[in-house]
């Protein structure tokens, strides 16, 4: 066989085992390590793999040592669900014996290309044990992360869907005694009745366009628009909705403002959203303030922020504010608080602007202090145009 012919399997095994999705352990059969992928170096925190360290001490699991000595043992294929009860995460974990060298490989001289080809020939029926063990760890923390925002999702919107739906049924059947003696209520019925509805199509609305954002599926108008312009359009359409409730809405916009390379439309739906929800748990003689400043650095970057005087976000809210379906504390939103589209909101608008801010490849962040306020702030890559 020529050079040109010759596998190095040594190296392929090793090439195989980096593509692995799981953590990869071979080990001999003194449950020593001899070789790792780089799963499995990041499931142990490790940067290398100690000599002769025992897969016991570099996992300190003896379940696991338990089923690999087993393995070992029996010459089969060993499994067991292994649940890790500090961090209560399960690990399914897999010990089986690999095929081991032939006896035959002797007769090659070391460095030859038969020698390169054969060491790692693999033939069970020359000998009756493996040499070496594979186990493998299939961590199952991002599936049962996963797992969790699912039940979580279906049940937020099993509850945001029920409430309203429930609100309209009982006024549906109050509405059908008093329709023919009280006009007048009738109305006020209807009126109610019409508000729920609008927010179940409201919401509809929003979870369809999240789903679609974070899929990909929305069609992108790129186009350079002014900082300043995407503010002032914001502003003009919430300053009535502002005064209504008695808070300042004001500006701060840096001079010089570039133009930004943005789907118009989308950006300023983000801005809107940040200054409704400052205008809702501000109360009344507050201030919000909306403005832009450029962020310096190896690529410039336009930022946008909303800054109000309102009720603040304890630290648990802050770090799941932008999670679909999520809301502060009721009881801190201004009582009776009507926007724009009818009700409180479903809790998914902050959910949207962070999905359309990534999609522009900007990012977006929260700040807040108890009793203080709150600092929206997003930034966006300028493309110069």
């Amino acid at each position: 066989m020529t050079g040109k012919t010759t596998i190095n399997y040594r190296h392929m095994f090793t090439s195989l085992l980096e593509a692995v999705p799981l953590a990869a352990f071979v080990l001999d059969r003194d449950l020593k390590v001899v070789q790792v992928n780089a799963a499995a170096l990041k499931l142990c925190g490790k940067e290398r793999l100690a000599r002769h360290e025992t897969i016991s001490h570099l996992l300190n699991n003896e379940a696991i040592a338990r089923l690999a000595r087993e393995c070992v043992q029996s010459g089969t294929t060993q499994k067991a669900s292994i649940e890790r009860t500090r961090s209560n995460v399960t690990w399914h974990v897999t010990v089986a014996p690999l095929e081991h060298q032939s006896k035959t490989r002797a007769k090659y001289e070391p460095g030859s290309e038969a020698h390169q080809e054969e060491h790692v020939v693999h033939t069970r029926a020359e000998e009756p044990e493996s040499l070496y063990f594979l186990l493998s760890i299939e961590d199952m923390a991002e599936m049962q992360r996963l797992e969790s925002i699912q039940r979580e999702f279906l049940a937020n919107i099993s509850h945001e869907l029920r409430t309203p739906l429930t609100s309209a049924l009982l006024l549906t059947e109050t509405l059908e005694d008093v329709i023919e003696t009280d006009s007048q209520r009738s109305l006020q019925f209807l009126n109610k009745i019409e508000t729920e509805l609008q927010y179940l199509s409201s919401m509809v609305a929003e979870l369809l366009e999240l789903s679609r954002l974070e899929a990909g599926q929305v069609p992108m108008n790129f186009e350079f628009v002014e900082a300043e312009q995407l503010v002032r359009e914001v502003m003009a359409r919430m300053l009535p909705l502002a005064q209504r409730h008695r808070v300042s809405l004001l500006t701060d916009i840096e001079q010089g403002t570039t133009k930004v390379h943005v789907d118009s439309k989308l950006i300023t739906r983000v801005l809107f959203n940040l200054v409704h929800n400052a205008i809702k748990f501000t109360p009344s003689g507050g201030k919000i303030t909306v403005g832009t400043t450029r962020v310096k650095g190896e690529q410039a970057r336009q930022s946008f922020f909303v800054q109000d005087t309102g009720m603040g976000m304890r630290e648990e809210d802050l770090a799941r504010v932008f999670e679909r379906f999520y809301k502060v504390d009721r009881a801190r939103a201004k009582a009776n608080f009507i926007g724009p589209g009818g009700g409180g909101g479903a809790g998914l608008g902050l959910a949207i602007a962070r999905q359309v801010v990534e999609a522009h490849g900007g990012s977006i962040k929260a700040e807040s202090t108890v009793e203080k306020g709150s600092i929206f702030s997003f930034t966006l890559p300028i493309i110069p145009g």
